[in-house]
C-alpha cells in the first residue's frame, strides 16, 4: 500500500503518523489539477477555445518564419524604386525592410536603380526606367530552389552563384525564357517600343529558348529577336577590359589625398578602339566622380576626396558598339596621419626567385594587407611573415605593406624587389 499508518510510544504518549509515497503525492496533484481544468471550463467556457486558437497563432507564425526566410529582399536603393504588391492595388516606396514575394511588381524610375537578392543566391540589378515580375522564389525540402523573373520592359543585369542539383533560375522576356548555369553573369534588355530583345553572357552560360527554338549562349555572346516573327539568332560580342589597378579592395595612403595621383589600368581588348572609365561612391555606380571616355588603356585621376570608391571599364569598337561593363573593383583613398601611432616595421624582405617573403611586426591586433592581399597569420604579438607572387615577369616590383589598428590608424610601407 502506498499509505501505511504507523505509531510509536514515548512514555505515556503516543504518536500516530502516515508515510507517504512519491506516487501517491503525484495522484494527488494530478487530481487537483484537473479538478481546477474542470471548474475553469465549467466557468469560462470559452477558455479551451482561445487557448486552442493561439496554439494555432503560433504554428502559423513558426511557418510564417520558415516563409519569410525564402522572400527576396533589396540589397541597395537609389533613386526612385516603387513596389506594388501580388494582391495590392498601390504602389509603394521601396525599403530595406519590404520583403518581396512571388507576383510582386518593381519598377524604377528614369534615376533609379535597385539591387535584389533571391534564395538560391541570385542578383538582380534593375536597371533606370525597368518594370519586372517575381514570378518565382521557391526552395523545396530537398534543398532545391527555383528562381524565376519576368522583364517586363528595360533591362537588368544578373549573377548566378552555385546551387543544390536540379535547381532552376530563369528569367523571362518578351516571350522568350532563358534558364541561367550556374556561377553566370549576364544582361537582359527587353524594349517593347524599339523592339530589342536580347540576352548577353558575360561569364557562364545560359539556354535560350522561344517558340521551340533553343540557343545555348557562353561567354561574350548575344542571343536576340526583335519582331515577333524573328527567330533567335546568336553572335559574338566585344569582350570588356581585366581591370588591372588600383587592385580590387586596395588600400592608397596618402598624406594629401586630394593632391594624391592615382592611376587606373586596364588590359588592352582586340577590335578595341577606345574605352569607358566610370568610377563611383555607389556599388551600382549611380554617384559618378569621373565618366572619361580615352583611346589608351590607362588613365590618372586627382582631386579624390578620402573614401570607397567603385569603378568599371567598357570598350568600344570601330562600329561603335560597347562591350559590358567588366566587374567593378573597390579601392579606398585614406588620409595618412601626421604621426605614426601605429607600429609597422618591416624586419626583411627575401625573394625565393619569383615568390617574394615579407617578414614584418606590427601592433598586437592589427590587420595587415600587402599589395591588397589581407595577411591571415599575423601572430598574437603582431609579428607576421607573408608570401607573395609568383610575379609575372622581371624587372622591378613594388610591393605595398599596410597596417590598420581598431583605432582606425593606417600606416604604410613600400618596397622594391628586382626580380632577374
Amino acid at each position: 500500500m502506498d499509505e501505511q499508518p504507523q505509531k510509536k510510544r514515548f512514555g505515556g504518549l503516543e504518536v500516530y503518523w502516515t508515510t507517504v509515497t512519491y506516487r501517491s503525492l503525484l495522484f494527488v496533484v494530478l487530481a487537483l489539477l484537473l479538478a481546477g481544468i474542470s471548474i475553469t471550463i465549467l466557468l469560462r467556457p470559452g477558455i479551451l477555445e482561445q487557448v486552442m486558437a493561439k496554439l494555432s497563432s503560433k504554428g502559423n507564425d513558426d511557418a510564417s518564419a520558415v516563409e519569410e526566410a525564402a522572400q527576396a529582399r533589396f540589397i541597395n536603393l537609389d533613386g526612385t524604386v516603387r513596389v506594388k504588391g501580388r494582391d495590392s492595388s498601390q504602389w509603394v516606396n521601396a525599403d530595406y525592410r519590404i520583403p518581396l514575394e512571388e507576383g510582386d511588381i518593381i519598377q524604377t524610375g528614369p534615376q533609379g536603380i535597385a539591387r535584389i537578392t533571391f534564395i538560391d543566391g541570385t542578383t538582380y540589378v534593375v536597371k533606370p526606367n525597368t518594370l519586372i515580375v517575381i514570378e518565382e522564389n521557391i526552395a523545396l525540402k530537398d534543398r532545391t530552389t527555383r528562381v524565376a523573373v519576368q522583364v517586363t520592359s528595360g533591362a537588368v543585369d544578373l549573377s548566378t552563384g552555385s546551387w543544390e542539383p536540379g535547381s532552376i533560375s530563369v528569367i523571362r522576356f518578351s516571350d522568350a525564357e532563358a534558364r541561367m548555369g550556374q556561377n553566370t553573369r549576364a544582361a537582359v534588355t527587353s524594349n517593347p517600343k524599339t523592339q530589342v530583345n536580347e540576352i548577353t553572357v558575360a561569364e557562364g552560360s545560359a539556354l535560350v529558348s522561344r517558340r521551340g527554338q533553343s540557343i545555348q549562349v557562353g561567354p561574350y555572346e548575344r542571343a536576340s529577336f526583335r519582331t515577333p516573327d524573328d527567330s533567335l539568332t546568336k553572335e559574338q560580342v566585344l569582350a570588356p577590359p581585366t581591370l588591372l589597378r588600383p587592385r580590387n579592395l586596395e588600400p592608397i595612403i596618402s598624406a594629401n589625398p586630394r593632391q594624391e595621383v592615382v592611376r587606373f589600368a586596364w588590359s588592352r581588348v582586340a577590335q578595341a578602339n577606345r574605352y569607358r572609365l566610370r568610377l563611383s561612391t555607389s556599388p551600382l555606380l549611380t554617384s559618378t566622380v569621373l565618366d572619361r571616355t580615352v583611346q589608351s588603356s590607362s588613365f590618372r585621376a586627382r582631386g579624390l576626396q578620402p573614401g570607397d570608391y567603385y569603378w568599371t571599364v567598357t570598350a568600344f569598337d570601330e562600329k561603335g558598339q560597347e562591350s559590358q561593363q567588366s566587374p567593378q573593383y573597390r579601392f579606398s583613398l585614406f588620409e595618412q596621419p601626421a604621426s605614426e601611432e601605429l607600429l609597422l616595421v618591416i624586419d626583411n624582405v627575401v625573394q625565393h626567385g619569383r615568390h617574394i617573403e615579407i617578414i614584418g611586426r606590427t601592433e598586437a591586433g592589427a590587420m595587415v594587407t600587402i599589395n591588397a592581399e589581407p595577411v591571415a597569420n599575423v601572430r598574437p604579438d603582431g609579428s607576421f611573415r607573408h608570401f607573395i607572387g609568383p610575379l609575372a615577369s622581371a624587372g622591378a616590383h613594388s610591393i605595398t605593406i599596410v597596417a590598420q589598428n581598431r583605432r582606425g590608424e593606417v600606416v604604410t610601407r613600400k618596397k622594391t624587389v628586382v626580380v632577374q
